[in-house]
């Protein structure tokens, strides 16, 4: 009987070899996760590592979904769902509204003559972004030495956040489609990297 291990709200396929010394995580091309391991490997040693690395899948799984974004490009249409902290949530298309765009936690609403849309969701994104990653920022930098000037949130290609010489944090605006728990990771990760930076 195949193991499946559910964690993150991702489903792992648990591939067991008696030849593999070390655990690893595979992103298929159909998105599926597989998790590797040696025979001996408790599910529970398992689930402890996959923990540790979903950052790092989670970052695949976005590539791959922004690569059939490319194929496929939102048709910004009633129906369609979108991220926001981990969950998705419809789109509904409306006549009036007084934003363009506007979220009231459990759709998004979109006014028809809105165009670009896309413009619209990442300003949106940024916008409401900015406020949470400077609350979630200040609470986590209590747990360390680091404390930014600044928390700034825009458009970084391909990388989650960095951290820049002069104490400011940056973090991309797509990051706020990732779980909450992620997010707090990444945060951490550039506020350990600022305290580094202290240090010298």
């Amino acid at each position: 009987m195949m193991d499946i291990l559910r964690i993150g709200g991702l489903d792992f396929e648990v591939r067991r070899s008696g030849r593999r010394q070390t655990l690893g995580v595979t992103v298929d091309r159909t998105g599926a996760l597989v998790a590797h391991a040696p025979i001996e490997t408790s599910l529970e040693e398992l689930s402890d590592w996959i923990q540790r690395k979903l950052l790092w899948v989670h970052r695949k799984l976005a590539l791959k979904e922004e690569a059939i974004s490319r194929v496929r490009a939102p048709e910004y249409v009633s129906g369609e769902s979108f991220c926001y902290l981990g969950r998705r949530y419809r789109l509904k298309l409306t006549e009036q509204q007084q934003h363009p765009l506007q979220f009231d936690g459990t759709c998004f609403t979109l006014r028809r003559d809105a165009r670009p849309a896309e413009t619209d969701f990442r300003n949106w994104y940024i916008a409401t972004g900015s406020d949470w990653l400077r609350c979630r920022t200040e609470i986590l930098s209590r747990r360390t030495e680091g404390t930014p000037k600044r928390v700034d949130v825009r458009d970084l290609g391909f990388r989650w956040g960095s951290c820049g010489k002069n104490g400011v944090l940056h973090f991309n605006w797509k990051i706020l489609q990732l779980p909450a728990k992620l997010i707090d990771y990444v945060i951490v990760h550039e506020l350990i990297h600022l305290t580094a930076l202290n240090r010298h």
